[in-house]
């Protein structure tokens, strides 16, 4: 992002616009976004004993998690390919219908959404391991998690120093409970899941 941009971002969170993302505009940010979050919260802290409970088992080549189909209030796309409809845990799903929604509410036209980014998907299930890890699995392998315009937010891209995600994107799927990589973790701003902030 600009500067100019990192200071209207700041003073949407709620701290000083001077341009530099440090340590306190990133506890401001996130706690913006947690203040979103509906209480209690419908998700679980990833890798907390409740977890396996609430989503159960990750998919894996034999196994995939109970889906829900959804159908998206607009067209989205993988490469060329048009996608017009999404399968998402059916814990989760519900929840990622609304977000979408909020998101049309958010960016009413083409050319808005496009600015966003948020018509680029990347992808929603995938049953793999997390990335350099030998017994960890990405929550992707749970259909808990989905990617938005990683050629602009990429795992190793610095959010919102150097990725692009809007933070208006991070406040819609916060609202409905999904935590944002970019914001908690400072980088992969594609990355969205359904589970709860570490407290």
């Amino acid at each position: 992002m600009k500067r100019s941009e990192i200071v209207r971002l700041q003073e949407r969170v709620g701290t000083l616009g001077d341009g530099f993302w440090g340590p306190m505009s990133i506890a401001a940010c996130q706690q913006h976004l947690k203040n979103l979050m509906p209480s209690p919260h419908p998700f679980p802290v990833e890798g907390s004993p409740e977890f396996i409970d609430f989503f159960g088992p990750h998919g894996d080549k034999h196994y995939s998690p109970p889906r829900k189909k959804i159908i998206l209030p607009f067209t989205i796309y993988y490469g060329d390919k048009p996608v017009k409809s999404l399968w998402a845990h059916e814990k989760c799903a519900d929840s990622l219908l609304r977000v979408f929604q909020r998101l049309a509410e958010m960016y009413p036209d083409q050319a808005s959404r496009k600015s966003a980014g948020i018509l680029v998907y990347n992808g929603l299930y995938n049953p793999r391991l997390k990335r350099n890890s030998w017994n960890s699995w990405s929550m992707h392998a749970w259909m808990n998690a989905i990617d938005i315009n990683a050629g602009r937010n990429g795992n190793k891209t610095a959010w919102p120093v150097n990725a692009s995600m809007p933070i208006e994107v991070m406040e819609c799927f916060a609202k409905e409970g999904w935590l944002s990589a970019g914001a908690f973790w400072g980088r992969d701003a594609m990355h969205f899941q359904a589970t709860a902030p570490v407290s």
